[in-house]
């Protein structure tokens, strides 16, 4: 007899969740039914591709003008495959790598008055790069130096190596941090410069002023930057594990390898939505419903999905992967027990989620004055009285997805465009806001290609566009525009310590099964990035197979 499961949730948790129970399946002889409920009408969570008209194209030739078009995410954007192994072993197995595409990783950080700070040019391979800006030429170059030091020494206190001293608590903040090292540098910092042999004359008296301002130049802004961070603390509140363990998986010590979603990243998980409904067999099947809000009803013994305007169906499994306040207003916890309905309410409700907007635009005012240094990166610098301020981070689509290496992509290279991640719309000039095409006004090669439904429905409304749908009419004027809102769970100590809640309670209901329920989503793991979220979907499939054999079994 199959066994059925609901997956409540259709972007990367849920559809990896998905991949990975059917392979288990396949594998096992197993009869699996699996079913996916996303409530937006493509699948993606935070991610959002939209496609853009930037003007005409005219060859000269007597050939007719035709709309010079391109897409951009809005959301979720690019991937370090380097790090991201299981990632890279999934695309490979559902032939999706040749689709990953590299882009330049290249960094600005400068201030609100437009004024280049510092320029991150390692991987800076067509442009202009000045050593008055170049990070590696700053302070004679013992600035990079000694943030090599400080960046490695973080990852360690927060990821000791095998047999070394255990991680620092998570009360332990950033601000912690580096006052210890401006404090004490040499006791904080010299055994890891041992270690990685880089020499500094721990003797100069300019070191604790180099190490203000890499945290005031360099971490604080990047931080500032980063989706998880606290907007009421800012980053020198944050654990110092949130963003160093985030930097370890990013980076994991090795050169990086920063790709892109070719025709954007709803595309990749479309094609694994479309590999795994291919890859079903009269034993194993996979389905999506798209469109679908749900509430789930949880009793000891059984559970109950109902879409909106749809007849209630039974499962035998239901994984939450979506966000935990999501989560949260979908479960119905009449038919669970008050001691372990509390229990889960209460660690859900620890998770506090902030809302931001990507928008694509032409509006250079929210880059560095100096066009020399734009980079694929461009990090707002705030003045140090500041600090605690919403992230704002503008990427140049023209190094991003539309660079020199992909010739396809750059046959002209202008007009410029941006995407930028802030915390609201008014900062951006109304009418450089780019209009978000719909499918009649996209070349059918593009068409074919972009994901479904970037470039539709009619952009008169809105209700594809991440969580847009919560600002209700606050936006009516920006109708039909390149733009959504997203929500990222702060990865401050609260959500930390309901990660570790939330792991708990899985593993005690795959041991002894308490309830046909278990939670994914990417808030339960990190800081949600793609690796973190494949496994976290591997646990839940060993979590399922466990709760499977025990319901089997009793």
């Amino acid at each position: 007899m199959s066994f059925h499961i609901a997956i409540i949730g259709g972007g990367v948790s849920g559809l990896s969740a998905a991949y990975y129970l059917q392979q288990q399946a396949l594998s096992s002889g197993q009869a699996l039914d699996i079913t996916v409920y996303e409530r937006k009408p493509q699948f993606g969570g935070n991610a959002d591709t939209v496609v853009v008209k930037l003007g005409t194209l005219q060859d000269g030739q007597g050939q007719p003008e035709r709309p010079f078009i391109r897409w951009a995410d809005l959301g979720v954007n690019d991937v370090n495959l380097a790090t991201y192994v299981k990632l890279a072993a999934l695309m490979k197995d559902i032939g999706y790598l040749q689709h990953m595409k590299p882009l330049q990783d290249t960094t600005s950080y400068f201030t609100a008055d437009g004024n280049e700070y510092l320029t991150d040019d390692a991987a800076l391979y067509n442009g202009v790069s000045d050593a008055r800006f170049n990070l590696a030429a700053a302070d004679g170059g013992e600035l990079s130096k000694l943030i090599t030091v400080v960046h490695q020494h973080a990852i360690e206190l927060v990821a000791p190596p095998a047999g070394g001293p255990p991680p620092v608590p998570v009360s332990y903040t950033v601000a912690h941090y580096f006052d210890s090292c401006i404090t004490n540098p040499e006791g904080m910092l010299a055994a890891t410069a041992r270690r990685l042999k880089i020499q500094i004359n721990w003797g100069d008296p300019a070191i604790p002023a180099r190490i203000t301002r890499i945290r005031d130049e360099i971490y604080y802004p990047r931080i500032s930057a980063m989706y998880f961070t606290d907007n009421e603390t800012g980053p020198g509140g944050m654990p110092l594990q949130s963003p160093f363990q985030y930097y370890r998986v990013q980076e994991g010590g090795v050169t990086p390898d920063r790709r892109y979603f070719e025709y954007g990243s709803q595309h990749w998980l479309q094609a694994l939505a479309r590999w795994m409904e291919q890859h079903s067999t009269d034993k194993v099947k996979v389905q999506h419903h798209m469109g679908a809000a749900v509430k789930v009803t949880i009793s000891p013994a059984s559970a109950v999905v109902t879409p909106a305007g749809s007849a209630p169906r039974h499962f035998d499994l239901v994984l939450m992967a979506l966000h935990a306040d999501d989560a949260l207003a979908a479960l119905d916890f009449n038919g669970i027990p008050p001691d372990t309905a509390r229990t889960i309410q209460s660690t859900l409700r620890q998770v506090r989620y902030t809302r931001s907007y990507g928008v694509c635009h032409t509006d250079d005012r929210l880059l560095p004055r100096n066009r020399n240094v734009w980079r694929t990166y461009n990090v707002l610098v705030h003045p140090q009285s500041q600090q605690v301020q919403p992230y704002r981070m503008s990427y140049v689509e023209n190094f991003h997805q539309n660079d020199p290496l992909n010739k396809p992509l750059d046959h002209i290279g202008l007009p410029m465009f941006f995407t930028t991640l802030l915390p609201d719309l008014k900062q951006i000039q109304a009418n450089a806001v780019l209009t978000r095409l719909n499918g009649d006004e996209v070349p059918q090669h593009l068409r074919d290609a972009l994901p479904h439904l970037a470039h539709g429905p009619a952009p008169s409304s809105h209700p594809h566009t991440g969580y847009s749908h919560e600002v209700g009419s606050t936006h009516a004027a920006m109708a039909g525009k390149a733009w959504a809102m997203f929500k990222h769970n702060v990865l401050n100590s609260h959500c930390i310590d309901a990660q570790a809640r939330m792991q708990a309670f899985n593993q005690d209901n795959a041991q002894q099964p308490l309830m046909p329920l278990f939670f994914g989503g990417g808030w339960t793991n990190g800081a949600g990035l793609h690796e973190q979220c494949l496994t976290q979907s591997q646990l839940l499939t060993q979590w399922t197979w466990r709760y499977i054999s025990r319901h089997q079994a009793g």
